[in-house]
This record gives C-alpha cells, structure tokens and sequence, in this order.
C-alpha cells in the first residue's frame, strides 16, 4: 500500500505515517470541523479480498466503537474510502508512547509503575471479556503510555476483523511468539486465558528484564513456551517479594486450566501484592502441559480405538513430543487451521537413543516434499514458510510398519469444522421489558471441510447469563450451505445493557466457530413526545407552519460516583426538541450497539479526567451532533 501522507481518507487529512504492521498502517491524521487529531488504522488491501470480509469488518468495528473504558483505546468511527480503496478505523490520538518504546530504551521500571500498568491492562481485559471480545495480541507494543501516566490498550477486534488464512497465505500471524499462549501456537485461537498468559509475559518482562523465552527463530520460541518450564522470575531477579512470582508462575501455567480464568482474578492478587498480603502459587500441574491441553480441538478427531491410540505428553515421552511437533511444523502445519491433519502415532512402552517413531500423515495424493529442507531452509524465516507450504499444498503419505489405522476415524480426524455468522440482525424490539420474551435469529455459514458432526448444541459461553427458554437446533450442513438458527430467550428483570455469547460445541465439547452473540438492551418503553389537540377555528389555516429544526441540550451529569478501581462512572442526560417528536439517540457512532435510550446513557472514565465523545440525535430525516467533553464532577478531589 502506497502511503496515503497528504492525502485526504474521508473527512480526515493524513499527515504523518506512525507505524505500519502485516495487518495495517497507522497514520495521524486531522479532522478540521472538530479541530483535533486522530490516529487511523488504514487495513491493508488484500484482507478485503476475503469473502465475508465486510460483515466481519463492520461487526467487530461497531462492537469496539462502543467500548467505553478508560484503560481502552477509544475508537470515533470507521468507514470505507473509495479513491484509495481503503477501509479504516479512527480513533483517539493518544499523546505518549508504547511500552514498547519505554523498554527499548532501557528504562527501568519499579516494581510499583509495573504493577500499575499490569493492572490498568487487566482492567481492559476484564472489561472486553465481558462484553464477549478477545484481544488474542496482548504484547507492549499495543499498550500506550500518555503523557500523564495513562494506560491505555489498542488494537481490540483487529483479530477478528481479518481472516487468519489470508494471513497465513501472506506471511503474517495473528499474535506474537514472544507473548503467544502454548495453546495458541499449537492452532488454537485462544480465550480470555491466553490473553492473561499473554498479560503475564509483559509482567516478567517489566519486572525482570527479560523475556521468559528466547530463541533465534520464532519457531523455537513458540516450542519454549509450549514445552519448556518458566525460568523462576526470582533466578533472575532474586529481591522479587514471593507474591510477584506467585503471580507470574499462575498467570503463565502451561495450561489454560491452571491459569487464571478471568483477568479480576489476576487484577485480586496484584492488589494483595500492593498491600503486602501473601498470594496463593499456582499448581503443582501448573508447569506442563496436560494432555487436554495438548489435543487440538482445531481438528476434532473422534475416539481412536486402542490399537492406535495416540501419544500424549509424558515424563518419558517429551523429546518425542517436541520431535513430532517440529516435523509437523516443519510441513507448515503450525499455527494453521485451515490444513492441519491429526498425525498417528506409534503407541510406545520405552524410549530409546535408536528408536525413530513413525508419523502416517493423511493428507493429498501429492508428490512427498523434503521436509528436512525445508525446514532447514526456512527455520528462520517462520513466516515465510508457512506462506511457502500454503503454495506448494499437501504432503503424501509415507508408509510405515504399522498396523493400518481406521480410515473412517482417519478421514473425520482430518476435518476442520468451522462456522461464520453471515447475518446477525438486532434484537427485535429495541428495547425489551423485564422479563419479556424474545427470539434471536443469525445466518450461518460452513466454513470448514467437513458436514458439521451429529450431536453438535449451543452452549452458554460468556457474559451475562440470559435465560435461554429454547436452543437452537444445529442441522448437519454441508461445507458451504447456511442455515437459520433461532434462539428464544427470556429478557433479565433490570434495566440496563445486556451482551452474552453463546458457542456451537460438538459432542467432545469442541468449539465450533465463532461465538453467537446476544445484544439486548431492558427499559422503559420511550413514550412519544405529548402533542397539544388542535382547536377547531372557522378560519382555515392558509399554510402548514414548518415543523421546528431538531435540537439537543448539552449532557448533564445526573447521577455519578467512584467505582472500586478508582474511576468514575456516571449516568448522563439529554433533552431534545424539534424535529418530528420521536428521537434516537447513540453514543459516538450511529449503530444499534451505541443506541441509548430516553436520553440517558452512562460512562465509565479515568480518576479526574474528563470524559471525551460525541452524541447523535436522529428524528425523521434530521440528525444532529454534538461532541465535546463532560469534566470530572468533583475537581477539588484531584487536588
């Protein structure tokens, strides 16, 4: 992509370019009706040429406009530019710089700042999780220090925006080898718990120094945090209090299980760390992978009988693992979902210095490549040769001495089962009265390569428990055949914004695509705006009187106090006049996630700083804004 430096992206002029990645480029930019700078993410070309591309961009780019948090980059508008063909996201222009820039040039951070900035990112963390969004790229690099002490996380949703096998294809990877979780480099696309993991990666290196895994290839770096046990923080570091290292060797357990399962856990034993109260280790399975861990739910492979049964991580069978992995690897099966066929595995009773296990791969009739080659050929260019095997396609199977396995487990062992909402319409009606009953709908594709599996059922995965009255029933689709599912779900008794997600899991337990979302809000049903009778008159009226322009008050602050975490949440009003009488009313972008409802909305922002956005009022035809600041309630407390 060309650069776009005094250019103009819609209403923005670019001016300089910031920073530029395998998924995007970044540029400031100036927005002169408002007289301020933006920052825009320009996405690159070729994700767009994914089919389902748009709905993806539009969805999650409608869902982090409408986080409000303080410790959360805050997103103004996204749109698609014609003249450069080019979508983009614009977003807050944050004064200050990356922690990654802060560790780059060495400066030392005490053990006090550290668990400040760890804390404010487990804030973001806790806050998007639970409005059912994974960051999946938690790394210094996406957290933003500001000129007052700020912390700030960006590039939410970017991973569920583009499509990891076009980025496969081109060379690039969703998340970081240096902070990816051990299930994410086995294929997994990882939850809330690999984003602690990834969390807890920047907590080791803010306070030792270090990273906990190096190598000279981003390969071997994915194996060491897949196999190899976290060098104590103290062995580095031996002054460090026995809750900061409790805390890492928890936060990075091998397996997600033995982590922490929600990031207030996390955020819990850094507040007894600063009040000098003990924290509980992890435990004792914390430091190896279990073999739960290990399967790959990417490729759901049914009951093997025992004649082949598979070889899973043991105190006698690591080197064999690691062996295993680096052949697969090798053939560009890491980190790739779309082709990752489940290897057999000779059972084995003993290891020996002579003994080479077989591998039987199922894949293509193609002719057999030379994997040693290639792997010594490409190690250190990771990126490169994975795009290398998606050009070259499959890998033939090599005979072997070993009994003939299941060809029916075999063929249903290398499915991929995959799924993509192609339309999720809103919640009908808007708003929902306590206890109403409601049905949810979504459109939903076969994106993988097989017939989704018989015994396949939504589960209840995140957010708010809505009660579900019926589950929708999971036909088995063809690969590339839609379907309607239906929900009906029964409205929670209080008023207020409601997100919840649900996953299509198979038999296993085996997820299945991506979560099915529930957005609903419950309140008041808005009472149309009261209109005097006319009365009757002998004179008739020569003209209609044109109706009065749409108007809206400044927001007021009705209602607010400090929350536990020291910010400040407050519910706001506004008044509207004008127009035709009935208005609605949205928070920054105009998207039925951002609706509010009779005037009123609520924010949630930093200790003694001002809430910055915009309002919309819509009535009929007429739209009107306004955008500014609501001040902190009480600036004698920030004395």
């Amino acid at each position: 992509m060309r650069t776009l430096v005094g250019e103009t992206l819609g209403k923005y002029e670019v001016i300089e370019l910031l920073g530029s990645g395998g998924m995007a480029e970044v540029y400031k930019a100036y927005h002169p009706s408002l007289d301020r700078y933006v920052a825009i993410k320009v996405l690159h070309h070729f994700l767009a040429d994914e089919e389902n591309f748009l709905t993806r961009f539009q969805r999650e780019a409608k869902i982090i406009a409408s986080f409000r948090h303080p410790n959360i980059v805050q997103v103004y508008d996204f749109d698609y530019d014609a003249k450069h063909q080019a979508y983009y996201i614009v977003m807050e222009y944050l004064d200050g710089q990356s922690l990654k820039t802060v560790l780059q040039q060495g400066t030392s951070i005490p053990l006090e700042e550290a668990i400040h900035i760890v804390t404010s990112v487990a804030n973001a963390l806790q806050y998007a999780h639970r409005h059912g969004m994974v960051h999946r790229d938690v790394k210094p690099a996406n957290i933003i220090i500001t000129g007052d002490g700020q912390v700030v996380l960006s590039d939410f949703g970017i991973a569920k925006i583009v499509n990891t096998d076009t980025l496969t294809a081109s060379g690039a990877l969703i998340g970081t080898p240096a902070y990816m979780a051990p299930e994410q480099g086995i294929g997994q696309a990882g939850d809330e718990r690999s984003d602690i993991y990834s969390l807890g990666v920047v907590f080791y290196q803010l306070v030792t120094g270090s990273l906990p895994f190096e190598a000279d290839t981003p390969l071997g770096i994915v194996l060491k945090h897949i196999s190899c046990p976290l060098p104590p923080p103290t062995s580095l570091r031996p002054d460090l209090p026995p809750g900061v290292e409790a805390v890492l060797m928890k936060a990075l357990a091998k397996g997600p299980n033995n982590r922490y399962q929600t990031a207030q856990e996390l955020i819990a034993d850094l507040q007894k760390i600063s009040a000098g109260e003990p924290v509980a280790g992890p435990s004792p399975q914390a430091s190896a992978l279990s073999e739960a861990d290990l399967f790959l739910p990417v490729t759901h492979q049914p009951p093997i009988s025992t004649e082949h049964k598979p070889v899973w991580l043991s105190s006698g069978r690591i080197a064999l693992i690691l062996v295993l992995l680096v052949v697969i690897i090798s053939g560009g099966f890491l980190l790739q979902k779309r082709t990752w066929p489940i290897p057999f595995i000779t059972p084995l009773t003993t290891i020996s210095p002579t003994f080479s296990p077989t591998v039987t791969e199922f894949a293509t009739s193609t002719p057999t490549p030379d994997l040693t080659a290639t792997f010594a050929a490409n190690a250190t260019q990771f990126v490169g040769w994975i795009a290398t095997y998606e050009a070259t396609t499959g890998v033939t199977p090599t005979p072997s001495t070993t009994p003939t396995p299941d060809r029916t487990a075999t063929a249903v062992a290398a499915c991929v089962f995959d799924m993509t909402v192609i339309e999720d319409p809103p919640v009908w009606p808007a708003i929902l009265q306590p206890n109403q009953k409601f049905t949810k709908y979504w459109t939903v594709e076969n994106t993988g390569t097989c017939p989704w599996p018989a015994g396949a059922e939504v589960t209840f995965s995140s957010g708010y428990s809505i009660t579900a009255i019926t589950l929708p029933a999971i036909p088995p689709l063809q690969p590339g055949e839609t379907a309607e599912l239906q929900m009906t779900l029964r409205a929670p008794d209080q008023y207020a914004d409601y997100i919840a997600s649900w996953q299509i899991r198979d038999a296993n337990g085996g997820a299945i695509g991506e979560p099915l979302k529930v957005m609903c809000y419950v309140g008041p049903t808005p009472t149309p705006r009261p209109t005097d009778t006319p009365t009757p008159t002998p004179t008739p009226v020569a003209s209609p009187t044109p109706s009065e322009p749409l108007h809206f008050s400044v927001p007021t602050v009705v209602e607010w106090h400090t929350l536990p975490n020291g910010n400040w949440w407050a519910r706001a009003g506004i008044t509207a006049w004008g127009g035709t009488g009935e208005y609605r009313y949205y928070l920054n972008v105009i998207s039925d996630e951002t609706e509010f409802f009779n005037g009123t909305f609520e924010i949630e922002w930093g200790h003694c700083q001002a809430w910055w956005g915009s309002i919309y009022v819509v009535s009929g035809d007429e739209t009107a804004k306004w955008e500014g600041n609501i001040p902190y309630p009480d600036p004698s407390r920030c004395q």
